[in-house]
């Protein structure tokens, strides 16, 4: 799988054109379109497969994108969102009510699912023999390194208790004054991975910090 972020004008007709280009390669599985101004998109992709460079090559072609970042091809520290443009856009969705909430955390869920995935997949700086909670905590703290948290407090993870117990303490998540639903989704995404199972998962927030804590359904 591919995680692809592309930066471009805000012009009509662009997301079909960069989704032409794409689908002659891999299947796109999920897409998500901010528009961080009136001139201005970001267009995040999950894909099936990895794209060639030459597909690469077509989309920087395209008349208005501005950059494009794809999983395979460049580290994840490259991955970076303004975290206030995001809080921004998010509780103007949040407001106008409906599935949003829903969205988001599917949202959250499809990019821990990606994130653990690449990481497992690539060894993404992880030592083949390392402990679980070393590759959870490198998996969490991207969220720090995307700007979509200000800090990690703290990360455990118990797998000698039945149901495995995990507790996570994030300072400031950006989708804190709207009930978590992003976090809350990438959080349970990446235990789908990491755990091989699904996890229950309740929240504490405490002024800026809010302590996470998580349980599988079942021993992985």
């Amino acid at each position: 799988m591919t995680l692809l972020v592309i930066k471009t004008a805000n012009r009509r007709g662009m997301l079909h054109e960069i989704s032409g280009i794409i689908k002659d390669y891999t299947s796109i599985e999920w897409v998500f379109v901010s528009i961080p101004s009136e001139t201005e998109r970001v267009i995040a992709m999950r894909l099936s497969d990895s794209l060639p460079i030459s597909a690469l090559d077509k989309l920087r072609s395209i008349n208005g994108v501005h950059d494009v970042w794809a999983s395979h091809e460049a580290p994840m520290e490259l991955v970076g969102f303004d975290k206030e443009i995001l809080r921004s856009i998010l509780m103007r969705m949040v407001q106008s009510g409906g599935e949003v909430h829903a969205f988001l955390t599917k949202l959250g869920y499809e990019m821990g699912l990606s994130m653990a995935s690449t990481m497992l997949r690539t060894k993404y700086e992880i030592p083949t023999n390392a402990a679980m909670n070393k590759v959870l905590e490198t998996a969490i703290n991207m969220l720090v390194v995307m700007n979509l948290a200000r800090s990690i407090e703290n990360i455990n993870l118990n797998l000698e208790r039945g149901g495995n117990v995990a507790s996570i303490s994030l300072i400031e998540p950006f989708d804190l004054d709207a009930g978590l639903p992003f976090t809350r989704g990438y959080i349970l995404g990446l235990m789908k991975i990491l755990l091989k199972c699904d996890c229950n998962l309740d929240a504490i927030i405490n002024k800026s910090k809010v302590n996470f804590y998580i349980k599988s359904n079942k021993p992985a």
